[in-house]
């Protein structure tokens, strides 16, 4: 009894000779402490049990109010879309109007001066470059603000020899910046899309990937089949061995205009990326990698085996 007392619930009286009144409770001693033990031991395996759906729970809990606060700031970037589409919508299209006004009236000028438009022949034709900007500008605003608009049909497409033409399009920025490219295609479903709009999302993410890394760098490029709150997909990594981006505007990068080259880009590369790939049923996100560098993941959901629309 002194040693259960201290915690020894494995302590026994054993076999005791005498059949008197000290050998029965010998006996039924020992019998509770059998009770006893088993259900210490069951009630050890019921608190192991408890812990581990507690902390299943928990990573559940996490899992969910981490998918709640990416549709969140999903929601809030769909609200600033449209509000800001509306509104670019309407000024890209006004601004055509004078844009073409100044371009007609430059050529007129170059018409009447002749030989004499020579001493100013510069400032023309920085006149007629600014105008072409203004042009690629209101086109990006206008695919913007209704992308749909300038959209083909959706159809089954494959990805990977839809990137490697991709790399074929913009190996004249990766070989002029010394970048070495690293590719991981697996064998993958087809997605349904817009190949035309997936190609330019594939492109500005390459492109964005090479000017980050100023120079020689490292390009790593992932295919793989990924599954994304259990519907089958088809995840596109493009990773860049460059400085990263600053934690404190990971969460901005894909709002409109939001740009981390003052006076080179004009914001709108990642917004449109963003509102193509989810009109196709996708998501774009990014994160820092350990090693450095920033790696962006387009996922699109697969085809499914019926043909119908996702």
């Amino acid at each position: 009894m002194h040693r259960v007392g201290k915690g020894e619930l494995s302590a026994r009286i054993g076999r005791v000779p005498a059949r008197d009144e000290i050998g029965a409770v010998a006996q039924h001693l020992d019998w509770l402490l059998e009770q006893v033990q088993e259900r210490d031991r069951q009630l050890r395996s019921w608190n192991d049990a408890l812990n581990q759906r507690v902390d299943q729970r928990t990573a559940e809990l996490r899992e969910a109010n981490e998918k709640l606060e990416q549709t969140f700031r999903q929601l809030v970037m769909s609200e600033k879309l449209a509000s800001i589409g509306e509104i670019t919508a309407g000024v890209a299209h006004e601004i055509n109007n004078p844009v073409a006004v100044i371009m007609g009236n430059v050529d007129v000028i170059r018409q009447t001066l002749g030989e004499n438009a020579e001493p100013v022949a510069t400032e023309l034709a920085l006149i007629d470059r600014q105008v072409s900007r203004i042009e690629v500008i209101v086109g990006k605003l206008l695919k913007f603000a209704a992308p749909s608009e300038f959209s083909d049909c959706e159809h089954n497409i494959a990805l990977r020899p839809l990137v490697q033409d991709c790399l074929v399009l913009v190996d004249h920025l990766i070989s002029r910046g010394g970048v070495e490219v690293h590719c991981t295609f697996e064998e993958v479903p087809p997605v349904r899309a817009d190949s035309g709009e997936v190609q330019q999302v594939v492109v500005n993410l390459v492109v964005n990937a090479v000017q980050a890394m100023q120079g020689a760098g490292r390009l790593d490029l992932h295919l793989a089949e990924a599954e994304r709150d259990g519907v089958a997909g088809v995840a596109l990594s493009v990773s860049d061995s460059g400085p990263g981006v600053p934690d404190d505007l990971l969460g901005s990068l894909f709002d409109p205009f939001f740009t981390t080259k003052p006076g080179e880009g004009t914001g709108l590369g990642l917004s449109i990326s963003q509102t193509l790939i989810q009109r196709a049923g996708g998501i774009i996100t990014v994160r820092n990698r350990a090693e450095g560098g920033a790696a962006f993941t387009v996922w699109l959901p697969q085809t499914p085996e019926d043909g119908d629309d996702p």
